[in-house]
């Protein structure tokens, strides 16, 4: 249950941030308005704004997904397991 409860706090978290950097005037890295779906768009090859809702939520798992929403957000929201 602890688990469950910390995805959703990364989730909500996430959330939020996009709202105020969204209310900020903020952009992503490839000019665009910042939501979910832009952030999908700054990958190369996109990803759709699905993959990284279920990012979000703790149903899929992506390294490369849950970097481009550090990057864009500007701040860690996974622990990261080194030498793994």
């Amino acid at each position: 249950m602890e688990r469950e409860s910390f995805k959703n706090f990364i989730a909500t978290d996430i959330r939020k941030r996009i709202v105020e950097l969204r209310q900020q005037g903020a952009k992503t890295s490839k000019g665009e308005k910042m939501s979910l779906a832009a952030i999908g768009r700054t990958l190369d090859p996109p990803v759709t704004r699905i993959s990284i809702y279920n990012v979000i939520d703790g149903k899929s798992e992506s390294r490369r997904i849950k970097e481009a929403i550090e990057k864009e957000l500007g701040q860690a929201f996974w622990i990261r397991q080194v030498g793994v």
